[in-house]
């Protein structure tokens, strides 16, 4: 019996390779394909959560307004003034804030919360402990712990808290009869003495605007009546810079610094739930996603609707986001780019009017 040794031909063997070659592209390519979806997939995860995260970021904050007795505004010595918020509708590019200059990203909401408390008011002695210049906090009083406060203020190695410099000093009076007095922390406070027998000195002054302008006379001075608490007023800024970060600017002894929240944040939109009909209740149409101060000044702003939308930091091809993601209130679809894939969350914030 004769073998066959013949072979493959050449053309056979490139034929062979040529399939080969088409099988290995092909697979390649869909390599490539699975691993890009899979990249995208991955960032629209993230930017799912940095969405929810700053939603409920805010959404804390505006709760913690009210319980000062400041309004979002007023009418002072005559003219319609921001107080606790201010929100500017669909800005872009450079945007002047009470506390310095932003740069937004196109269409954009601007928020300002402040005059809430995050570190818990104190008591004072109104016949002993407020000066013209000065108030003196003490933790203990007959051995026992009246101002836990205290121990929520970050103090340097060498007694000082630096960090409390620049803000707001809030004075309490009787509160029902609206007695309150706004200044601003003008130096370093001092903490001496060791725990639970600490006192804490806080030097005051008529400070800047944006403090001075919360009180009922536009400007600081001098409580005039006898202090029975102090709070430590924050505040914060909320905006979308270019590079889609959720920035908030904070008052502090420089006038403010810009500290990220989130990335991954293509726009903000916010609106007021405003109290018009005078009946305790937000009714159609009194969701104002771009309230004039009047507005505020001449209704009680019951809640907030605040809405983040984040996007994936690059475009994905043969994408175009469905115009429905972009549907709130006045928002510019214009100001966004629908080549990336985008998630939004909406919530709603009740404020704690409970004295206006």
């Amino acid at each position: 019996m004769q073998l066959d040794t013949r072979g493959f031909t050449l053309i056979e063997m490139l034929v062979v390779v040529a399939l080969l070659a088409i099988i290995m592209i092909g697979l390649l390519n869909l390599l490539d394909t699975s691993s890009r979806i899979s990249v995208v997939e991955t960032e629209l995860a993230d930017t799912q959560e940095n969405v929810r995260f700053a939603a409920y970021h805010i959404m804390r904050t505006a709760r913690m307004m009210g319980s000062a007795a400041l309004p979002i505004a007023a009418n002072v010595g005559g003219n319609d003034v921001w107080m606790a918020g201010q929100l500017l509708s669909n800005q872009s590019g450079t945007v002047a804030t009470d506390f310095g200059n932003v740069t937004v990203a196109p269409g954009s909401d601007v928020l300002t919360l402040r005059g809430f408390f995050e570190i818990q008011p104190m008591f004072t002695d109104p016949r002993n402990d407020i000066g013209t210049s000065t108030v003196t906090v003490r933790e203990s009083n007959a051995g026992r712990v009246v101002n836990t406060g205290i121990s929520q203020i970050d103090i340097d190695s060498d007694g000082n808290a630096e960090g409390l410099r620049g803000r707001g000093l809030f004075f309490i009076g009787k509160m029902d009869q609206r007695e309150y007095a706004v200044g601003q922390i003008t130096a370093d406070a001092a903490l001496t003495g060791t725990a639970p027998d600490r006192t804490l000195t806080l030097t005051y002054g008529a400070g800047t605007a944006q403090w001075s302008g919360l009180n009922q006379a536009g400007v600081s001075v001098p409580p005039i009546f006898d202090v029975y608490r102090i709070g430590i007023f924050d505040s914060y800024t909320y905006y979308v810079d270019p590079d889609f970060t959720l920035q908030r600017l904070r008052a502090d002894a420089t006038g403010a610094t810009s500290e990220p929240v989130a990335i991954n944040i293509g726009s903000l939109q916010v609106a007021f739930g405003v109290d018009a009909n005078d009946n305790n209740n937000i009714d159609l149409g009194e969701w104002l996603s771009a309230p004039s101060v009047t507005d505020v000044s001449d209704n009680p702003v019951l809640a907030m609707r605040i809405t983040v939308l984040g996007r994936t930091d690059r475009e994905v091809p043969d994408w175009i986001e469905p115009a429905a993601t972009f549907q709130v209130e006045d928002m510019d679809m214009n100001a966004v780019s629908r080549f990336a894939k985008w998630r939004r969350i909406q919530v709603e914030a009740a404020l704690r009017n409970y004295l206006f």
